[in-house]
């Protein structure tokens, strides 16, 4: 009886799933996609094939924030009809309670937030980056590629400078003009300038037909000057990450987000703001398994249940969802960031869970 039920369950979930998906994302692709790209696709004169490709790039980033919503919706519609059908009522009569009858809801609503997870690690990253790729392209078809005036500074355990570098140019990999000063305890002890360098993937820069001063902390005015023709230097960190650190959070996985965060920590950056949004991919996922719940609560209490009804119930939801996720992120200097991230979860979590009580108790 049980399996039956769970089965039952699940399966009048699918379609409503489906629906919101395709509504939500209509909706917002519309009026976030699909209004700025038609008005960049006028100014740039770009061909209809590339607007489609454009847009379709960008569905998997709305999509991202639609699996929630839908599942919001798909609850609310199915627990909503069973309960105007009195289906509830034959359960409870069968010795099925109310949280029994939420626990297929939790498996799905666990299942699609791993899932979006997966989906947003994997697909939005590469998707949204294809389109800024394709969208560079069309704006800037002769602009160079080349990085110029890179600047890094590194810092002790104490907050002094540990190593400041500036790199003139970085072309295809090949770094030209670099010049390293290190630092000890705030003194400087060597100073390199190298004409060209490289990255190599052991963890080291390689420089080449440069110049190397080796200053002593005992006598300031006294430099040992060595001209090499190779030299290479433990620098554990890629100049390509450098370059590459006006990448939009959108197009990075959870890794990615990670190693920006670490690089900013070891150069002295703020990080506050990234570590919000890497605790966000994991939070706006989870929703969710919240919205989930929430909606099997609601649909169990007595209303009339119709599309249009669902629709709008859950449109409230979420944008009060979102209204305190913009909270979260408003206190995110004041709070520790995986709160401010998690709070709009806790809250709707809290809210679910209670009438989900007030609901089994009538």
């Amino acid at each position: 009886m049980i399996k039956i039920v769970d089965r039952y369950i699940v399966k009048e979930l699918l379609s409503p799933f489906v629906f919101g998906i395709i509504t939500f994302s209509a909706i917002l692709a519309g009026s976030t996609v699909l209004i700025p790209l038609m008005h960049e696709a006028a100014k740039f004169a770009i061909p209809m094939a590339q607007v489609m490709q454009l847009f379709i790039y960008q569905l998997p980033g709305i999509m991202v924030f639609t699996f929630p919503m839908s599942m919001l919706l798909a609850t609310l519609l199915v627990f909503g009809r069973m309960n105007s059908d009195l289906e509830i009522i034959a359960f409870r009569a069968a010795g099925v309670n109310f949280f029994r009858l939420v626990v297929p809801v939790f498996a799905v609503g666990l299942f699609v937030s791993l899932m979006t997870i997966w989906f947003n690690e994997s697909v939005v990253p590469q998707a949204t980056n294809s389109a800024k790729n394709l969208m560079t392209v069309i704006k800037n078809q002769d602009r160079p590629t080349i990085k110029q005036n890179i600047n890094l500074t590194e810092y002790d355990s104490e907050g002094k400078p540990s190593r400041i570098i500036n790199i003139v140019e970085v072309d295809k990999g090949l770094l030209k003009q670099a010049t390293v000063l290190e630092y000890e305890k705030g003194e400087l002890i060597r100073a390199i300038k190298a004409s060209e360098g490289r990255w190599r993937d052991d963890g080291a820069w390689e420089f080449y037909k440069g110049t190397m001063h080796n200053f002593t902390l005992t006598d300031r005015r006294k430099a040992i000057v060595m001209d090499f023709e190779k030299e290479v230097i433990n620098i554990n960190i890629n100049p390509l990450d450098i370059t590459n650190r006006d990448k939009a959070i959108e197009e990075m996985n959870a890794k990615e987000l990670k190693a920006r965060i670490t690089l900013k920590k070891r150069t002295g950056q703020k990080y506050d703001d990234d570590l919000v949004r890497f605790y966000l991919k994991f939070a706006v996922p989870f929703a969710s398994l919240i919205f989930a719940i929430l909606g099997a609560s609601i649909g169990l209490r007595p209303h009339r249940s119709t599309s249009a009804i669902g629709l709008g119930i859950s449109l409230v939801i979420v944008i009060l969802y979102y209204v305190l996720l913009g909270v979260g992120l408003g206190i995110s200097h004041a709070v520790p960031p995986i709160i401010a991230a998690w709070m709009p979860n806790f809250v709707i979590a809290i809210a679910a869970i209670l009438l989900l009580k007030r609901v089994s108790s009538q």
